[in-house]
């Protein structure tokens, strides 16, 4: 194994010398925080592996090369993921949001950050969080919240370990919030990969959504926002007066409280809806609309949107409205504050663990393997219920298209159903361990089960040529063309 480096935390102030094109001699990095005074950069005409600053002042390309000659600000970041997985904290070298506002005008309690990647995803950091390190924390050991500890920085890396970031993986830039001792990891969702460019905008006001049912959930204005975001569950409406409105399908919203089961794979409950319940959709002045669970299940025609024209909703509206062809003019709601659910399917978790003993589970017989045939994916093997998905099938769990990471070809769009929400209505059995996938070809190889329900862009991709795997930032060798069986095991 490799010794762990040796740091220390400095403070450094100096001037730069203005940047330039050509290479300028590397600088020795410290444990955040160094500070400086930059000089105005020369832009680069052919950047290469670049980022683009968009201040209120000048724009600005600066290559890899250029950002190096910048004050290096270095430290531990790690993160823990929306479905509660941990990537511990590791060394992380690069320069800091607040040093690259100075290259473009500069930043002020009026101003915000945003940091868009390539494929389209993009999230905003507050004043406070790049200049005071306001972010929510977690114990890398547990993933419980803990207390901030010592400064935290934003910083858009170009190195980790030492080493390049891989164009392959999440490079060449990416963005870490980092601290001097490895003990703690923010959300995942600050932790921007192959980061493009960095916009200066009017500053944010944060907000909080009331999210109630089965659990309870405060959800914060980013963590809204990376959800909608095209890479996740984006979706578009326009209105009878041309207006675009961004945002995500209420069901989304809706699946993170129907029961105890917030971001895993198959989220949203579809066996609570035949049950019966109701979504409360609450504006801050009270009023309210009240829309069945049936027709709120899996409608993306339905959709809590945060931005019209790509701005923010105006006053009256903001921060959310409840838009979509499939509401009547007195349905959309605006200034949105809380979603409600109610009814005999919604019982609170502490309810439902005051009710019932927790039964012993018994191990689930493993089916065996059904016949392949062309057009049909059978998910078997430790599952309470073996499917078999055809065409029809499919189009009733509903297609939609998603933009997923190919290690080698970069980001993509592929047109399927999410793998998790199906393997999630076969119920595994919790003793299960591995999902051994098989094409029609004979092809198989096995994978962590647990990997697949934590991935929620691994799609099942549909077309007329049968069933392809696209497994979002995993290995290709877990692409598998005309896939017919996936086993439980």
């Amino acid at each position: 194994c490799q010794a762990a480096p040796v740091v220390q935390t400095v403070i450094v102030t100096a001037t730069p010398l203005a940047v330039t094109p050509e290479a300028a001699p590397t600088q020795t990095p410290h444990i955040v925080v160094v500070t400086a005074t930059p000089a105005p950069v020369t832009p680069t005409p052919d950047p290469g592996a670049s980022i683009k600053l968009i201040g209120l002042e000048r724009e600005l390309i600066l290559s890899i090369d250029q950002l190096k000659q910048l004050p290096v600000t270095e430290g531990y970041a790690g993160t823990k993921s929306s479905t509660g997985k941990i990537t511990p904290p590791t060394v992380h070298t690069g320069v800091s949001l607040a040093d690259l506002c100075e290259q473009v005008g500069g930043c002020d309690e009026t101003t915000a950050i945003t940091i868009v990647a390539k494929d389209g995803y993009g999230i905003t950091f507050s004043h406070a969080q790049v200049y005071e390190g306001a972010f929510v924390t977690f114990d890398p050991a547990t993933g419980d919240e803990v207390t901030r500890e010592g400064p935290l920085t934003p910083i858009v890396v170009y190195e980790r370990e030492g080493e390049p970031i891989p164009t392959d993986e999440d490079g060449p830039l990416r963005i870490g919030v980092v601290s001097s001792e490895p003990n703690q990891v923010t959300d995942g969702h600050w932790a921007v990969k192959w980061a493009r460019e960095m916009q200066i905008k009017p500053a944010i006001v944060e907000w909080t959504l009331h999210l109630e049912g089965a659990i309870v959930e405060e959800m914060s204005r980013d963590t809204f926002e990376s959800g909608a975001a095209p890479t996740c569950h984006e979706s578009p409406w326009v209105d009878d007066e041309g207006r675009k409105w961004i945002g995500m399908p209420l069901y989304y919203l809706v699946g993170r409280v129907d029961d105890a089961n917030k971001h895993e794979g198959g989220a949203f409950n579809d066996e609570l809806v035949s049950v019966g319940y109701q979504v409360d959709v609450v504006a801050a002045d009270g009023y309210r609309v009240t829309l069945d669970g049936a027709r709120v299940s899996r409608n993306k025609e339905i959709i809590m949107a945060y931005l019209v024209d790509d701005e923010p909703l105006p006053d009256d509206q903001w921060p959310l409205r409840l838009v979509g062809d499939d509401l009547a003019k007195n349905e959309m709601v605006g200034a949105v504050a809380q979603v409600l659910l109610s009814g005999e399917a919604i019982v609170p978790v502490e309810a439902q663990a005051e009710a019932t003993p927790t039964p012993t589970p018994e191990p689930v017989e493993a089916a065996a393997a059904p016949e392949m045939a062309a057009g049909v994916l059978h998910i078997y093997g430790k599952v309470a219920t073996p499917i078999a998905y055809d065409a029809a099938a499919l189009a009733q769990v509903g297609i939609e298209t998603v933009a997923v990471e190919h290690l080698k070809k970069g980001a993509i769009s592929v047109e399927g159903v999410r793998l998790n929400e199906l393997l999630a209505a076969c119920e595994p059995d919790g003793a299960a361990t591995t999902l051994h996938l098989t094409a029609g070809d004979g092809y198989a190889i096995d994978m962590p089960l647990a990997d697949l329900l934590a991935c929620d862009d691994c799609m099942l991709e549909v077309s007329d040529e049968g069933y392809d795997l696209a497994m979002s930032g995993m290995d290709t060798g877990l692409w598998v063309k005309d896939v017919r069986l996936l086993e439980v095991k």
